[in-house]
């Protein structure tokens, strides 16, 4: 029998796979660039390099995991087979497994244009078709990959039995009977901190690439090994589609055309762009339904309505979702979410979106996006990064402030406190959002007296509402007197709302208004608009062209002669029905069943819709709604968002 003190420690085996395993999989992040070089033909040499050691990170969660899954296999013949030792094979065989699924996700990449991660179960399924279109298309690269492979593999396995003999000879721990099962929790330990990417937080998910500010870049750092395993691990969140049943004989191209009777101008403008900086404030969880001004008999938001009476202020904003990333992408991107579902941490992620913070950074506007919760709650950091914010902050970003954190992070005043000190250094013309958290929970800060008091959920709510309307007030006191204040634009409206409502319509009901002094008229707009409707109107705004995939348009004051609200619309999906707002009429109807609709008249306010008998109009409202949103998911699901307006075609 052999002697197992002969043998390195498992601690130490660990290491030498790790050093190894990342030294492969940073070179075939290399071949990865070079196969797929005209994607990133953009990108200057040392934003390439620099994006390849900064995804260390993922080669580091890639090798960590792999090596773990030796170790355990090695504990077990340390223990029952004492005599076999199977530790270079085991690290070959690794080698060649990590690079096989680089080689793999970077065919995949050159024929989908985006790493595998969720979509693996969508690979396996078409796995045969795959396979032959890779070897097909890419067989001389497969070949001289391999080839590349194995002599990498031989080097690295001769570096690492120089290791190996050395660690039999140093024991990195002393010798007691359970010697093996303490370096292999020595082992978990580590491994875990390193797939997980850090010893605080949340684990990195595969769009935590998108933290490093540049998409393509983004693109650049991912470990295709780690998104092979990190989309099989996590495949059970991809996403299905809700089909919606259109009724026969719609012709779909003339119905869309309805609702855009005036193709947008997508032409590149004059001179004469305006420079103003932008600050939305997306408001958590604010419903509308208990807000002052929206009728609430309460004063909980006073400082809001101040605002919106000064402001070109829609009757309301109908969200996109009810969560926080659903609304960020309705907002920035302009387009319908998936039904009752995020993009974010879905396979639909890994699609290319045209949203307003790229395409404001393409024209020099300096991006950034802050939260008061986890940078990774629900992946929100890294999903805001995706779309075009260049940095991310978050509550593990922010200094101790004048508050107590609430169950989700930092409070408003000390979120809007970290902001204004970043934005004296930033450089103009600037782009930021702002999520708050106050209204995250229903609890004031320690030390602050509920206004409403604290008895019940009602007026905690109440009490919470009024809080972060007074930092809010705070916040923008203190904007008044920055250099930059008159050359800067808000706008606020919620991402969701948040508690209960007395309808279905109210859950979606939220406030949002465009505020500047000087620079954004005060106006009543006479119609209910959508989350999708503000970055077409800030594009309008700055005299940018209209984007061809976004599906709002803006709502900002015109002269007379073409000023037309009849024709704005808003939706909500709610329960497998789209609720539906246009003119003075809401019209639930179910996608699966177009037979079942109701109606109502919302002339008084959503907050007082009268259910009534359904007429003609009615029943036309229905037949766009349903065209609207099963266009806006064929484009979503197709990854073909940026052609919205093909019905022209």
């Amino acid at each position: 029998m052999r002697d197992n003190r002969n043998k390195a420690s498992l601690l130490f085996y660990f290491f030498t796979s790790l050093l190894v395993l990342t030294i492969a999989g940073l070179l075939f992040k290399v071949v990865f660039v070079l196969y797929g070089a005209a994607k990133f033909s953009a990108l200057p040499s040392s934003d390439i390099v620099y994006a390849l050691f900064w995804g260390l990170r993922f080669d580091l969660a890639s090798a960590a995991l792999l090596s773990l899954l030796s170790c355990f296999v090695l504990w077990f013949f340390y223990r029952l087979l004492p005599a076999k030792d199977p530790a270079l094979f085991l690290l070959g065989f690794m080698l060649l497994l990590q690079m096989s699924l680089q080689i793999g996700d970077t065919v995949y990449f050159i024929e989908a244009g985006r790493h595998v991660s969720y979509e693996m179960r969508n690979v396996l399924i078409d796995a045969s078709g795959l396979f032959m279109t890779a070897i097909t298309k890419h067989g001389g690269f497969i070949a001289l990959s391999y080839v590349l492979a194995l002599m990498i593999t031989f080097v690295l396995l001769e570096l690492a039995k120089k290791f190996l003999r050395l660690a039999s000879s140093m024991p990195l721990l002393p010798e007691f009977r359970l010697k093996y099962e303490a370096g292999l929790l020595l082992v978990v330990l580590l491994a875990v901190i390193l797939v997980r990417g850090g010893v605080s937080g949340l684990p990195q998910s595969v769009i935590s690439a998108f933290k490093i500010g540049d998409a393509q870049q983004a693109i650049i750092s991912m470990n295709g090994a780690y998104s092979v395993v990190y989309g099989a691990i996590n495949s059970h969140r991809e996403i299905t589609r809700v089909e919606v049943n259109l009724p026969t004989d719609v012709d779909v191209k003339a119905v869309m055309a309805s609702l855009y009777p005036v193709l947008p101008d997508f032409s590149t403008p004059a001179n004469d762009v305006k420079k103003y900086n932008l600050v939305f404030i997306l408001m958590e969880g604010w419903s509308a339904d208990m807000m002052s001004a929206y009728g609430y008999e309460k004063p909980t938001t006073p400082f809001y309505a101040s605002l919106k009476e000064k402001s070109t202020a829609p009757l309301g904003v109908i969200s996109g979702g009810v969560r926080t990333t659903e609304g960020i992408y309705a907002i920035f991107c302009s387009q319908q979410n998936p039904l009752g579902k995020t993009v974010a941490q879905t396979s639909l992620q890994n699609n290319a979106y045209s949203c307003l913070p790229y395409i404001l950074k393409q024209w020099g506007w300096h991006t950034a996006f802050f939260q008061g919760s986890h940078k990774e709650t629900s992946g929100t950091g890294a999903f805001a990064q995706s779309l075009g914010f260049s940095e991310s902050y978050a509550k593990e970003d922010l200094p101790a402030g004048r508050f107590e954190h609430n169950y989700w992070g930092a409070h408003d005043p000390d979120i809007y406190d970290f902001v204004l000190d970043k934005l004296d250094d930033m450089p103009q013309p600037f782009m930021i959002g702002i999520n708050t958290n106050s209204t995250h929970d229903i609890r004031v800060p320690e030390g602050v007296e509920p206004f409403f008091g604290d008895e019940n959920s009602e007026q905690k709510h109440q009490s919470i509402l009024r809080f972060a309307d007074q930092a809010m007030q705070e916040f923008f006191q203190k904007i008044k007197d920055k250099p930059y204040y008159k050359n800067t634009v808000f706008v606020l409206l919620s991402d969701h709302t948040g508690g209960t409502h007395k309808t279905t319509a109210a859950r979606y009901f939220i406030p949002g208004i465009i505020y500047a002094e000087n620079l954004v008229p005060k106006a009543e707009v006479s119609c209910y608009v959508s989350q999708r409707d503000f970055s077409p109107s800030v594009l309008d705004l700055l005299g940018l062209p209209a984007s061809p995939s976004f599906a709002g348009e803006s709502f900002l004051p015109k002269p007379e002669s073409v000023q037309s609200y009849d024709r704005h619309f808003a939706d909500y999906f709610d329960a497998g029905t789209i609720g539906w707002l246009s003119e003075n009429r809401l019209v639930e109807t179910s996608v699966s069943n177009p037979s079942e609709v109701k109606c109502y008249s919302i002339a008084d306010g959503l907050l007082h819709a009268q259910s009534l008998s359904c007429d003609e109009q009615h029943k036309a409202q229905s037949i766009k709604s349903l065209v609207f949103t099963s266009h806006s998911q064929h484009l979503l699901f197709s990854g073909e968002t940026r052609k919205f307006y093909s019905f022209y075609e």
